[in-house]
Parts: structure tokens; C-alpha cells; sequence
């Protein structure tokens, strides 16, 4: 049998293949940031589809983390029962659902948190239009605080494990980021400075909720002037072992470079304009403008497919922990590769699961070799108002 459909463990979660859905925004929090019934309803689509395991989209530890209006919470203990609930049905499907949390830090704005946003060093975040200010000592120590309680409610809404969010210019990353944290006192610096909150975490999570699953994903690298290379994303990937993480998803991208993480072969301002709520109400002379600018902002990056595989490989090389890469894997031959190469341990997706949400059982069967996923991006345009689904490449006019 293919190593890819073999039954594997992460830190005792038990997975019937390797294939794991990353975490995807799904837009399915209401206004107190409370999961819809839709989510419940796409999580056991995923399920009955063969996944071997689930990374929620994310969730904000506290109010100011929060990046978009329809991005849930779980900064408080009422809405433990809301996830509970959700857990009490998909687990009879033996497959592990795993929340990710996150602080969105300067990747926000006044409209969405009431108030300005905040990360490690003061820095102006251009495509949310956002100044973010420096956060105080107290703050840093707060925000420890609410990841550990958001694991805590984790364990006790009957999660399988927990996932922080350290990639992409949150402000987990911010922190990782050399570009992102120029602070001079003890949370910046070097690079294990620079971990330092992450250790933290772990650490005190570690203290209350024991061997509970804990994983991480994050930049290994990205393109910002400044930022992490390679060669330092092993040192991170090491300080994740090292602190006592479970396993580690291996992302790339920071806060200025782009279509990075989610590669797209063209920019289409026609869809964002269309998409996203913000741009809508545009004039035409805002809008001629914008479409002007935008190809000098948003730098396209490439190639398009199995864009991390080389960096999880000698990331894998470095750590004992069990390595996820994730980033235009589309092929079935490409997932047989990774893993029989032993360039990671598990592939995680994100768009071809919105198109497709039982590819892996498609892929199992030999009914289907390759996503039907033409990498248009249109979804992570739509998410921002309305909840998540493929538009494949078409919007209405």
C-alpha cells in the first residue's frame, strides 16, 4: 500500500493517510465571532471526503487579534459549548480536528478591532492600511496569556489538538520576523529572542493542559527585505523542537512579499474590486488607480507548485518532530514523491479541498490524480466578505 494512505500518529492523534487539510479562513464567524452551523456542515464534508486530519481556519486569542469581521473567536470560555457541540458530531469519523489560533497583530485594521493595531515593532502594514504601534511589556505578557487559555478552551471543547499560527505576518511571525520585530530589548534580537514568546507559550500550555497536542505553522522563509531565510527557519524549526512542540507546518511568506504563501499566476483587479467588501464602493478614478499601482505593491511569486518541499526537506533533515508541508501540492504523484523521498512527513492543502472537498478519497480510489484547482485565488478574495467557497475563476458582473 502507497506510504501516503498508511495510518499514521501525531503526538497520539491518530490519522487514516497523510494528506491534512490546512487551515483555511472560512468566514463563518457571526458578529461575536461564534462558529455559523455551516462550519459543522463543511468540517463533515471534509470528513466523509477522506481527509486524514483537519486544521480549522483560524480563530483570534483576543479582540485585537481579530483580522476580519467574519473571523471567529475564542477569547472567552462561553463559546467552549458552541465548539463542543461541533466536536460531539465530527467525532464519530475518527478524524482529528485540530484548531488553529492565531493574533492577527498589524495585519488588521480600525474598522474591524476599534482601536489601532499592534505588533513588535512599530510598522506600517500597507495592504490593511494600517500603522500598527509598538506593543508594551504587559501587552506581550497578555498576550501570552489568552494563547494559553485559547489551548486550554481547545482541550476542553474536545479538540484533538491545537495549531499556532506563526506564519504570514501575524504576529507570531512578526516576532520571528527579523524585517517585522526591530525591538531592542529582550523580545528581539537574536533569533532565539525572537522565539521567545513562542517558548513562552508552549512552556506555560505545557504547565496546564500536559501532553495535548500542540503544532505550529510558520515561514521557514519569506521574501521581505530582512526577513527569514532558510538557513534560519531550520534554527526556528529547531527551537520548535526543542520547546516541545508536536509537529510543525512548514508555510512561507511574510507581510510585504506578496501572493507568496497563496501563488496566483496573474492578478485580477476585476475580481478584487468585485470581491472585496472595502473595494466595492470605490470610484472609477480610485479604482484606475489602484489598478495601476497594484503590480508595483503586489509582487507575484513563482513557481506555482510544491513551492516549500525543498525547504521542508532540510527542515526535516534538522528536527525529529513530524514535518507537514503545505503550498501548491496539487498532484497525487507530487504527494507520493514528498513522502517516499522523505522530504516531509504529511502534505497539508488549502484550496484544493474548497473545490474538492473528498479529493482524498478520489485520490485514493485512482479515480483522480491531480486537484482540479486552477490557482486563481479568487477564494482568499471572497472570504474577506462572504463565506468561503471556489469561484473558479469567475465572478459576476
Amino acid at each position: 500500500m502507497s506510504k501516503v494512505f498508511e495510518e499514521t500518529s501525531i503526538a497520539g492523534m491518530k490519522l487514516k493517510n497523510r494528506v491534512i487539510r490546512s487551515a483555511t479562513h472560512e468566514g463563518l464567524g457571526d458578529k461575536d465571532g461564534r462558529p455559523m452551523p455551516d462550519l459543522t456542515d463543511l468540517y463533515l464534508k471534509l470528513a466523509h471526503g477522506g481527509v486524514g486530519a483537519i486544521i480549522t481556519g483560524y480563530a483570534a486569542v483576543q479582540k485585537n487579534g481579530q483580522t476580519m469581521l467574519n473571523m471567529r473567536m475564542f477569547d472567552r470560555d462561553e463559546l467552549i459549548d458552541d465548539y463542543k457541540k461541533m466536536n460531539t458530531q465530527l467525532s464519530e469519523y475518527g478524524v482529528p480536528v485540530i484548531f488553529q489560533i492565531a493574533h492577527g497583530g498589524g495585519q488588521t485594521s480600525k474598522h474591524v478591532i476599534g482601536e489601532q493595531s499592534v505588533a513588535p515593532s512599530p510598522q506600517n502594514y500597507p495592504l490593511f492600511s494600517s500603522m500598527a504601534r509598538e506593543l508594551a511589556e504587559n501587552e506581550i505578557a497578555e498576550i501570552i496569556e489568552n494563547f494559553v487559555l485559547a489551548i486550554e478552551r481547545s482541550k476542553n471543547a474536545g479538540f484533538c489538538g491545537v495549531q499556532l499560527h506563526a506564519a504570514h505576518g501575524y504576529l507570531l511571525h512578526a516576532f520571528l520576523s527579523p524585517h517585522l520585530n526591530m525591538r531592542k530589548d529582550r523580545w528581539g534580537g537574536s533569533t532565539e529572542n525572537r522565539f521567545m514568546i513562542l517558548g513562552k507559550i508552549i512552556r506555560k500550555a505545557r504547565e496546564r493542559v500536559g501532553n495535548f497536542p500542540v503544532l505550529a505553522k510558520f515561514s521557514a522563509y519569506d521574501g521581505d527585505e530582512n526577513g527569514i531565510r532558510i538557513d534560519e527557519g531550520i534554527k526556528i524549526a529547531e527551537l520548535f523542537q526543542k520547546t516541545g512542540f508536536d509537529a510543525i507546518e512548514v508555510s512561507c511568506g511574510g507581510s510585504e512579499d506578496g501572493y507568496n504563501a497563496t501563488r496566483v499566476p496573474k492578478l485580477s483587479m476585476d475580481a478584487a474590486f468585485e470581491l472585496t467588501p472595502w473595494m466595492r464602493s470605490l470610484s472609477a478614478e480610485k479604482k484606475e488607480l489602484i489598478r495601476e499601482m497594484a503590480p508595483l505593491v503586489i509582487k507575484l511569486n513563482f513557481p506555482l507548485y510544491n513551492f516549500n518541499v525543498e525547504a521542508a526537506a532540510r527542515i526535516k533533515e534538522s528536527v525529529d518532530i513530524p514535518v507537514i508541508v503545505v503550498g501548491g501540492i496539487r498532484r497525487l504523484q507530487d504527494i507520493e514523491n514528498i513522502i517516499s523521498e522523505k522530504k516531509a512527513d504529511y502534505v497539508s492543502m488549502c484550496r484544493p479541498f474548497i473545490i474538492e472537498p473528498d479529493i482524498v478519497n478520489k485520490f485514493k480510489s485512482g479515480a483522480q490524480v491531480e486537484s482540479r484547482c486552477i490557482n486563481c485565488g479568487y477564494c482568499a478574495l471572497g472570504v474577506t466578505g462572504e463565506k468561503l467557497r471556489c469561484y473558479y475563476g469567475k465572478v459576476k458582473k
